[in-house]
């Protein structure tokens, strides 16, 4: 099975926004699919300065440097979420730290209409690493259906978070993309995944690949010699938080004066993950 890929012109990058034909074809992939990718939305040269800053601070973290580090005391900002697989908040500086990236304008234009407008928030911003050797994580959702005890209320609902998918790098079927199962989003609860339904497509530098939050999906092995870093931000409506996923855990790193000299509507998108990251720590340092 194919994923939808919308193409994203000069054009539209310029005026920040999706033209409506290329709109109302990524949303209703979104919709039938659960996912649509986003071709060509950002730049790559910016996606290279992402890369580049990711090795300037994690480059020479071999996996045993890895592993050591997701094993200091909390909070920690390195995760172990899987056989040689390790999930990091950046600290949101430089490259990271640029609004271009996580408010995007044509990201943003087509998110908001769809999570509620200008209360949408930005949940979380993390690197999952993939380390050369890893094998398949396991088939998931990022979220289970709302409402689950009622089979049929959660998949009929709609969307209250999505997970946009950043390749810093080229990721062809060697280095282990993605997966996704097509129009799981939609499932009930219990169901199965199967080998059958499921996509896996190339990521392009410049990709962001817009994810229902209740559609299966897994990393595939990496059987290259080279690390994956992927980026994944979590856009959601205001009332929604993903305690399941970042109970105790630092959704992102950044600081009072950081989020402080940030443009204002910046300030706003960030502002549930910073609490949310302000809180992580202060359980991390009561006494037992």
């Amino acid at each position: 099975m194919d994923l939808p890929i919308i193409m994203v012109s000069d054009a539209e990058r310029a005026q920040g926004r999706l033209a409506q034909e290329s709109a109302f074809a990524a949303i209703k992939g979104l919709h039938e699919e659960g996912a649509v990718i986003l071709r060509g939305i950002y730049p790559t040269e910016g996606i290279d300065a992402l890369y580049q800053t990711f090795q300037a601070r994690y480059g020479n973290l071999d996996p045993a440097r890895m592993l050591a580090a997701s094993q200091q005391p909390p909070p920690n900002f390195i995760q172990k979420v899987g056989e040689g697989r390790y999930e990091i908040a950046p600290r949101m500086t430089g490259p990271f730290g640029h609004p271009g990236l996580f408010a995007n304008a044509v990201l943003m234009n087509f998110l908001w209409p769809l999570l509620g407008g200008d209360i949408m928030r930005l949940a979380s911003m993390t690197v999952v690493a993939s380390y050369p050797g890893s094998a398949m994580q396991h088939i998931h959702r990022d979220h289970g259906q709302l409402f689950h005890e009622f089979a049929q209320i959660g998949p009929a609902l709609p969307l209250y978070a999505v997970n946009v998918t950043v390749p810093l790098i080229d990721v062809d079927q060697n280095i282990g993309p993605t997966a996704i199962w097509p129009g799981s989003h939609r499932w009930p609860q219990e169901q199965e995944s199967t080998p059958e339904g499921m996509a896996s497509v190339a990521f392009q530098r410049g990709d962001a690949i817009v994810m229902d939050y209740r559609t299966m999906h897994t990393g595939m092995p990496n059987s290259s010699n080279t690390v994956r870093p992927i980026l994944y931000m979590v856009y959601s409506r205001e009332w929604f938080f993903d305690d399941n996923n970042h109970r105790g855990r630092t959704p992102m790193a950044i600081t009072l004066a950081e989020l402080q000299a940030m443009p204002k509507e910046s300030q706003l998108l960030l502002m549930r993950a910073w609490q949310q990251a302000l809180r992580a720590h202060q359980l991390a340092t009561l006494p037992a």
